[in-house]
């Protein structure tokens, strides 16, 4: 029984990851989309390859960058943390606003 339990954990873990990740693949596509929507016909297929190459390049690097730095340096995981909190908050209060 506790098997079973710890594998729809992590099926369900790893349906919350792709699902995140695909939401953010799909903010780098519209951004990539729109600069190759400015580029001549000729090099559009370029620009998009190369902007998606570059962005999962850069997720790569970054969560590595990341991730050791967050396992070597115990305080920084609170820290960020609490950036998190506070770019969501601000995040709100925009939506709020606007």
């Amino acid at each position: 029984m506790e098997v079973d339990i710890a594998a729809k954990t992590i099926v369900v873990s790893i349906a919350l990851i792709a699902l995140t990740d695909v939401a953010l693949q799909l903010d780098n596509a519209l951004a990539i989309s729109s600069v190759a929507s400015g580029v001549p016909p000729a090099y559009r297929f370029a620009v998009l390859a190369g902007g998606v190459a570059l962005a999962a390049l850069c997720l790569l690097g970054f969560t590595l960058v990341g991730s050791t730095l967050i396992e070597r340096i115990g305080w920084l995981k609170p820290v960020a943390g609490l950036a998190l909190v506070v770019i969501g908050v601000k995040l709100a209060l925009d939506f709020i606003r606007s």
